[in-house]
């Protein structure tokens, strides 16, 4: 049996053996085809986050807007039906409208009438805390029949039933509920 010097003096005196050799690996090259594929994925995958990006922002300003136009609605619904009339005529105005008040009384669905870019348009306004129902739609298609507009709108501090959004739709009236004339004036605030 050797001894525990032997075996030991046995283990250094052999030479090492070289080290295993490791295959070379060549990076692998990308063919063209690959390449585009990436760069469409890449370019896919930057469009997708700045799609949910802009989303996330858009969703933000709406519920900013919405909570603004209500607070202004509030502010407007303190307002005689005729003020909130004359309220509107100097907003549209403000936005470029040449702007005509119908009359108080006998006025065939239209309390405004805009004017701008050829286009005339009537527009039936309701200062309401509630909602705004079909009725004011057909009074605004009715202004626009009788004062030959091009199209009808409803402006309201409110918002619409279910059937008045159906009718507009159907109709092509537009329809400005508290969100949008929240916009409208805040469109109005940031040019003074």
């Amino acid at each position: 049996m050797p001894s525990l010097f032997s075996s030991i003096k046995q283990l250094f005196s052999e030479s090492p053996s070289p080290p295993a050799q490791q295959p070379v690996i060549a990076p692998k090259v990308e063919t063209k085809a690959e390449k585009a594929a990436r760069h469409r994925m890449d370019a896919l995958a930057f469009v997708e986050q700045k799609h949910r990006e802009a989303h996330y922002q858009q969703r933000k300003q709406d519920e900013w807007h919405r909570r603004y136009g209500q607070q202004k609605a509030a502010e407007l619904n303190q307002l005689s039906g005729t003020e909130f009339e004359v309220f509107l005529a100097g907003l549209f105005g403000s936005h470029g409208y040449q702007v005509e008040l119908t009359p108080t009384t006998g006025d065939y669905g239209a309390d405004l009438l805009l004017f701008k870019s050829g286009q005339r348009i009537a527009v039936q306004a309701k200062c309401y805390t509630g909602s705004v129902g079909v009725s004011a739609v057909q009074e605004a298609l009715a202004g626009m029949a009788y004062y030959q507009c091009h199209a009808a709108w409803v402006v309201t501090t409110g918002n619409f039933t279910t059937n008045a959004v159906e009718l507009a739709y159907k109709s092509n009236v537009q329809l400005v509920g508290s969100t949008e004339l929240g916009k409208l004036i805040k469109q109005l605030e940031n040019q003074g």
